[in-house]
């Protein structure tokens, strides 16, 4: 069974940093696949879950074996790096977060005035 893509959506704030969603063979799906901030800031993957009567937590769908686990975190974690490069943390497809995307509008030049930058 072969991974033949992975879809990463960004999530806003929290410790939750992305879902992703994991096509096997081009015909079978699994989503719900949550990229968690752990310790010191690395990310590493959470199987979906649901909360049980008495509060805990059971996985739902998870991998059987090591090797299939390790090639499931290494897929989903590259395409999760392979977004936040391209997107920006901000997810917007600048690559920069808000205050600078709001700073540089606001020092642009022809915010202030109606000049394209003419400098006599």
């Amino acid at each position: 069974m072969e991974i033949t893509e992975v879809r990463i959506n960004l999530n806003k704030g929290g410790k939750v940093k992305a879902f992703a969603q994991v096509v096997f063979d081009g015909c079978f799906l699994v989503g719900d696949i949550r990229v968690l901030e752990g310790k010191e800031g690395t990310a590493y993957v959470a199987m979906p879950s649901r909360r049980l009567r008495n509060g805990s937590f059971r996985d739902i769908t998870h991998p059987l074996n090591g090797d299939t686990r390790k090639r499931l975190d290494e897929a989903i974690l590259a395409e999760y790096e392979r977004v936040i490069a391209e997107r920006g943390p901000a997810g917007d497809g600048t690559g920069a977060t808000r205050a600078q995307q709001i700073s540089g509008r606001l020092l642009g030049e022809k915010f202030w005035t109606d000049e394209e930058g003419d400098e006599e």
